[in-house]
């Protein structure tokens, strides 16, 4: 499935709201996750939100917000990463983002050629843990309904809140 860039944007920037809030944390591979159904506030378009935190590595977090078309397909359209890898943007000759927090965004170009729609990334100095990626993609994708704390957390604070809030 291939959606424009201009959809892409539209769907990032419609108004979308948190329908479960008090999504449990589960525990899988090491990694704490949860999963949020998200909505459009002013249409039938349908979402899901994600957090992951290794409990081993601090730096090894990611949230993202996932499209779910009607067509069944789903479309990660953005995701936002800690920095405990190296990602490589292929497209742009082979660009390195060497363990820097990025953020990753679908793209027409990357969806055309048949690789994952959100493979290109940029780096960010705007978060530093999950709390802060979540803020940022909370505000980057106009979603609300969901109560984060005001600063940023390490991962000690990150497994006492389990985002039950």
């Amino acid at each position: 499935m291939v959606i424009s860039d201009a959809l892409i944007a539209e769907l990032l920037s419609i108004p979308k709201v948190i329908k479960n809030p008090g999504a449990k944390a589960k525990v899988q591979k090491k990694s704490e996750r949860i999963n949020y159904q998200v909505v459009a506030s002013d249409s039938d378009k349908s979402f899901e939100m994600y957090t992951r935190q290794n409990q081993i590595d601090p730096d090894a977090y990611s949230c993202g917000l996932i499209y779910h078309p009607r067509s069944g397909e789903k479309v990660t359209l953005v995701r936002y990463n800690g920095s405990n890898h190296v990602h490589r943007n292929p497209l742009e000759d082979g660009e390195l983002i060497k363990h820097k927090c990025h953020i990753h965004r679908a793209t027409e170009r990357y969806m055309e050629m048949g690789d994952k729609a959100e493979k290109f990334a940029e780096t960010t100095d705007r978060y530093h843990d999950l709390a802060g990626a979540i803020r940022c993609m909370l505000s980057d994708c106009n979603i609300s309904g969901i109560d984060l704390p005001c600063q940023d957390y390490g991962v000690e604070v990150y497994s006492q809140l389990s985002f039950d809030l």
